[in-house]
């Protein structure tokens, strides 16, 4: 084996390519580089380019060459360009004879030579021919088929048995294609075992030549220091609740094939919708689902979610509280590491990992709904460009909202290059654009796309179609709301699209593929529009697919006469040009073209009379190249600056010499009449600065590293771009002259470009007028030399952060913007002033708020799970996690706030002192403690050093508990609790009960009682609304009932046993006070539930403790309730007095047993069905259990 580069960028299993370079090779386990030696092959293996790594020079050329990769088997039917004998492929580049039409048609259906390639004669020499031909009833090895109407789908394997596909997951995970499924009316073979995940037998690009790429031994999963802080969120918004983050070993990367997510804090598990997870460019990965009654949603995802070796990937959660809630806290975490599922690797991590705490309150906030969708299905031609697919109204209301991305699912036929070149426009301007279609889906970025309040935008998606089949069709929806993303710009929520209409398939338009005899097409995801150079040669104008769809046939030219075929655009003469010609892209045959001038202005028609071949169904593509002259190279006649480009070929450049093989007649069904390339544009550089909206914000005193202006830069293809200069002025400010865009109030000032620093700026804010507020400006000049570019072709952010003053000389609402286009200046690759292209720089990223200083809310709720149940604690115990007393939710707004001091006090009916709670304690919502304090002699516990900082703009919960002394524990000199002391907490109604100040401002925050029950800024909860739940002390407690009796068969008779139950009790070794003897818990009363068949009766009921039968309670009968009051009270002596575990045994006499009867017993009411005394029967009688369950069912004896 050849050990893999040290530190190198790739890993085995990678696509790589070197920058500045096409060639895309894979690199195998043995470290060596594995040519595709055409496109062709390579789309055998891979749908697109997305997972390509760029790596150094250095590096690729330290990876020796290996063989040429095989077309993939399965996938395509081959043949020689020089021999018409068509093979089939299978696994190890073999090739096995298809030995006539009739066989290929049983096998792969009328069509069957839409999927013969030629392979040129250089290459096929990598390949080994068989002699044994295919036949008409068995499919090659590594065919994929689906038999019959089954849905289900199997591997062909080398020893002919159908092996089953056993989901998606393992589908995508072995790097199948959905376009390569066969559907078979042939008997299925004998069945082979299940393909449950990824083989490297079947998956191994370099045919097990290159070895095995392993997948990484290890991956963590941690709680990402961006996960979205606690606050409180509105029902039926999407909004963000967990980032998880992933870092695999170095030594391979590590694919995450599923994820169980858990809720947390809930009231209702099912109301948590629309769980979804999201990579870090903002794009949907899996479906997203509902909690279920469990609180638990597990998601396979089809394509894996991978990790490169050695580095770190985050997934964003996102959901949906159902709509219509109005209270409850939610959270979401992955419980254990069992949770996550990977291709090997052993996860590890702290779990449970679980995000911040969202309260659901109750907003008004903004909302879009989808309407009118178009509904008029289209007929559409083989290359037919700019078709409408979908069209749909958005209506808002209530807020302006930042319209994020788009995603439409296609229900038509599962092919990505059944369509190419989208666009979205909307009110008939082009918003977004995507190259085509992956896996069925689309997404367009619309990059924060501002909807005003109250308006109907009119949105229209476009597309250009491909050579597929007759009949595919394209059918775009919304699969679920969710794959629209919206903000609302005002209060900076998710928004859920309303859409009913358009939500699932033929909802919407569906366009369906004709075809002529023979068709043309233009491929512009392959050639796209972009920015060329002048001195640029070979520069490719157009990809041409060609497809003679109804017989092989011959193409004798292209003749440009009359404008069929021909370069035209803008500013173009024909000597400007030279060297153009067509290659062959699957053989890299080079074909003259010659160059005249057409008809028309600024057009030159184009003739290539070279022969061509053409075999029925399959697809030949060709590249139309030509050398751009620059003024160094002939300074007469040279292409100038944004001068255009574009191909076009019509039909009648080919339907005069086009003949069909067998015919031997004109083909002049040539479909569709006109197809047209992308424009290419000479550009010697450009720039284009989009700003980006952003939601308002609230700044106080003291505020760092606030975002108050970002946009979107994008290079021009050209050449890369240094930004020499930025200036911003104010946009609008509600205040006075003045303003608040001025030195006194912005202390620094600092530029990024993609992350990195340009300049920092302090005092530098000038006015450049009258002293208006709206003229003043910031010019950031003389930038980084290192960091100011951007290289060509690339998009980067450019924020404006501010740093604000520890005060403010005035307060008022302000935003920046971009002037004019003259008031950013960059330059090219040449030193060559940049024109930019400026995109609404006149708008506002965002609107800015001085103000004084920040709020804090402060109440105690106890509707929290972990805090809503009155309990008795243990004397020398703590309160334990989820059994606290209440929970102090602090609410921030405009800049974090620390609570210097918090004083509690007891509430009224507490009766503890100092003698009995040794510490009260506040704890996190995750159980941490974050302080504790002493009580005093009244109950009153002052929090005098707190200091506890809260983040801005939300809501963070802490929980009330405490540590309690013992009663009279031997050796512990404190142990002065007493029995049945309540304790109960409030805030204390002293005007010092809360002190606080702003973390940015570093100004006090005044903190008030509330007078009218209702809360607002800078108040606390007064002691009618904010009083948290009790807890009682007791010597020993109970802590658990469960059922110990196993069904059993019913017999009549006297004393049978009906019911064993377990009580576990605890003393906490606490003792009595005059005695020095254990304290023990006595049982008083049970009462229990029987029910029985008809006709069953059960009398003389008692109960015994187990191993002490002959020490049993009264015998009682079954009330008309069908209860049954056994006192325990009765049992001989103390035997009552327990500690530990205890089980009570619970007999009958049973008659009138039949067939089909039984008895059964149950404690249905721990409120009121079972009493004891903690401190050995001298203190006051539980008779409410408190524990978390409200029931225990006992066993069942039938017959």
């Amino acid at each position: 084996m050849v050990p893999l580069t040290v530190g190198a960028a790739a890993q085995a299993g990678d696509l790589i390519k070197m920058d500045g370079l096409s060639s895309v090779y894979y690199l195998g386990a043995d470290g060596k580089r594995y040519v595709f030696p055409n496109e062709a092959t390579y789309f055998s293996w891979y749908s697109d380019f997305s997972g390509v790594v760029t790596v150094p020079q250095s590096e690729l050329e330290s990876y020796p060459l290996g063989a040429n990769v095989t077309m993939r088997a399965g996938t395509k039917l081959v043949k020689i360009t020089t021999n018409p004998k068509v093979y089939a492929v299978e696994p190890g580049g073999n090739l096995r004879p298809i030995p006539d039409e009739t066989t290929a048609a049983a096998l792969w259906g009328a069509n069957w030579n839409q999927r013969i390639v030629d392979v040129p004669d250089a290459f096929f020499t990598n390949y080994t021919t068989l002699t044994n031909e295919v036949s008409a009833t068995a499919y090659p090895a590594g065919s994929l088929v689906k038999y019959g109407t089954g849905a289900d789908t199997y591997y062909i394997d080398a020893d002919g048995m159908a092996r089953k596909i056993a989901d998606e997951a393992a589908f995508m995970a072995n790097g199948f294609s959905w376009d390569n499924v066969v559907t078979s009316t042939l008997t299925m073979p004998t069945a082979g075992a299940d393909i449950t995940g990824a083989e490297t037998g079947i998956s191994d690009t370099s045919e097990g030549a290159g070895g095995v790429a392993g997948a990484g031994t290890g991956l963590t999963v941690a709680l990402s220091s961006a996960t979205p802080a606690a606050g409180n969120i509105p029902a039926g918004s999407p909004n963000e609740f967990l980032k998880l983050s992933f870092t695999a070993a170095a030594d391979g990367a590590v694919n995450v094939n599923s994820i169980t997510l858990t809720s947390y804090n809930l009231g209702t598990p099912t109301y948590v919708d629309s769980v979804t997870f999201f990579d870090e460019g903002g794009l949907k990965v899996g479906n997203a689902k509902n909690m279920n009654s469990d609180g638990v949603a597990v998601f396979n995802f089809a394509t894996p979610f991978n990790v490169p070796a050695g580095t770190t990937k985050t997934l964003l959660v996102k959901a949906t509280i159902e709509a219509g809630q109005t209270s409850g806290n939610f959270a979401l975490g992955v419980k254990a590491v069992s949770d996550i599922v990977t291709n090997g690797a052993v996860v590890s991590g702290s779990f449970p990992v679980i995000g911040n705490t969202k309260a659901v309150v109750s907003a008004t906030i903004g909302t879009v709904a989808l309407s009118n969708p178009g509904l008029t299905d289209v007929s559409v031609e083989f290359g037919e460009d700019d078709v409408l697919l979908a069209s749909f109204d958005l209506t808002t209301a209530n807020e302006n909202i930042l319209w994020e991305t788009a995603r439409f699912k296609n229900g038509g036929t599962n092919s990505d290059s059944i369509v190419s070149n989208l666009r979205l426009m909307i009110n008939d301007d082009e918003a977004a654009t995507a190259a085509g279609l992956s896996d069925k889906y689309v997404t367009f970025n619309l990059d924060s796309f501002v909807m005003n309040k109250g308006e109907t935008y009119n949105v229209e998606v476009y597309g250009d179609i491909g050579t597929t089949r007759v009949l595919d069709t394209v059918d775009l929806y919304v699969y679920d709301n969710i794959d629209f993303s919206f903000v609302g710009q005002k209060y900076g929520y998710g928004v859920q699209m309303t859409n009913t209409l358009l939500a699932a398939a033929a909802s919407g338009i569906v366009a369906t593929l004709a075809a002529g005899d023979f068709t043309i097409d233009m491929d512009k995801v392959a050639t796209p529009a972009k920015d060329v150079r002048a001195g640029d040669n070979d520069v490719v104008l157009a990809t041409m697919k060609l497809t003679s769809n109804g017989e092989n046939a011959t193409l004798t030219q292209m003749n440009g006469s009359s404008d069929n075929f021909i370069i035209t655009g803008t500013g173009l003469e024909c000597n400007e040009i030279e060297n153009t010609e067509l290659r062959d892209v699957d053989t890299g045959v080079v074909y003259d073209v010659t160059v005249a001038s057409g008809t028309a202005s600024w057009t030159c028609a184009l003739t290539m009379t070279d022969e061509i071949s053409f075999v029925k169904g399959v697809t030949r593509t060709f590249q139309v190249r030509t050398d751009l002259k620059s003024s160094t190279e002939d300074s007469v006649n040279y292409i100038s600056g944004d001068d255009t480009l574009k191909v076009t070929l019509k039909s009648g450049a080919i339907s005069s010499y086009l003949t069909g093989d067998t015919s031997d007649a004109s083909i002049t069904n040539i479909t569709p009449s006109s197809v047209t390339g992308s424009i290419a544009t000479v550009k010697a550089s450009a720039l284009t600065w989009e700003v980006t909206a952003l939601t308002d914000k609230t700044i106080v005193p003291g505020a760092s590293d606030i975002v108050i202006y970002k946009s979107t830069l994008e290079a021009g293809a050209s050449s890369y771009i240094d930004i020499t200069s930025v200036k911003l002025t104010v946009s609008a400010d509600n205040g006075d002259y003045t303003g608040s865009f001025v030195d006194s109030n912005v202390s620094a000032l600092k530029l990024y470009l993609d992350g990195k620093l340009l300049k920092t700026l302090s005092n530098q804010i000038a006015d450049d007028t009258d002293g208006t507020a709206t003229d003043n400006y910031i010019d950031f000049t003389s930038l980084d030399t290192t960091n100011r570019r951007i290289a060509a072709g690339t998009k980067v952010n450019l924020e404006v952060i501010a740093d604000f003053a520890s005060s403010f000389a005035t307060t008022s609402t302000f935003s920046l913007k971009l002037a004019t286009d003259a008031d950013v200046s960059s330059k090219d690759m040449d030193s060559r002033a940049v024109d930019e292209t400026v995109t609404n720089g006149t708008s506002a990223s965002r609107s800015l708020t001085l103000a004084s200083t920040g709020t804090l809310k402060a109440q105690i709720e106890i509707d929290d799970t972990k805090a809503d149940v009155d309990t008795y604690i243990l004397a020398g115990a703590e309160t334990t996690h989820g059994r606290y007393l209440g929970e102090i939710i602090f609410t921030t707004a405009n800049e974090p706030v620390k609570v210097k001091t918090l004083l509690l006090k007891r509430a009224s009916g507490a009766t503890f002192t100092s003698s009995d709670v040794k510490y009260v304690r506040l704890y996190d919502k995750d159980g941490a403690m974050v302080a504790e304090k002493a009580p005093d002699a009244n109950g009153a516990v002052n929090f005098d050093t707190f200091n506890y900082v809260l983040p801005a703009d939300q809501a963070t919960s802490l929980f009330i508990g405490v540590l309690t002394k013992t009663i009279n524990k031997e050796g512990d000199t404190e142990g002065t609790a007493r029995q049945g002391r309540s304790i109960k907490f409030m805030f204390d109604d002293d005007t010092t009960a809360i002190t606080a100040e702003g973390v940015d401002s570093g100004d006090a925050i005044t903190m008030t009682l509330d007078d009218n029950g209702t809360l607002i800024d800078n108040e606390y909860e007064r002691a009618a609304e904010g009083v948290t739940k009790e807890t009682k002390i007791t010597g020993s407690v109970l802590t658990s009932i469960v059922n110990t009796m196993s069904d059993a068969v019913l017999v009549g008779g006297n004393g049978k046993i009906i019911g064993k139950y377990k009580f576990v009790f605890d003393n906490g070794l606490n003792r009595s006070t005059t005695t020095n003897e254990a304290l023990l818990a006595e049982m008083k009363t049970l009462v229990l539930n029987v029910a029985t068949s008809t006709g069953v009766l059960v009398s003389g009921i008692q109960a015994y403790i187990d191993g002490n039968s002959s020490a049993k309670t009264t015998a009682v009968n079954v009330d008309a309730n069908g209860e049954a009051t056994i006192s325990l009270s009765t049992l001989d002596g103390t035997t009552e007095k327990v500690d530990g575990e205890v089980t009570l045994v619970i007999i009958g006499n049973i008659s009138g047993v039949s067939t089909t009867d039984y008895v059964q017993t149950e404690i249905d009411n721990l409120a009121t069905d079972f009493t004891y005394d903690g401190e050995s029967g001298y203190a006051v009688d539980f008779s409410n259990t408190r524990l978390d369950i409200t029931e225990v069912i006992g066993g069942t004896a039938s017959n």
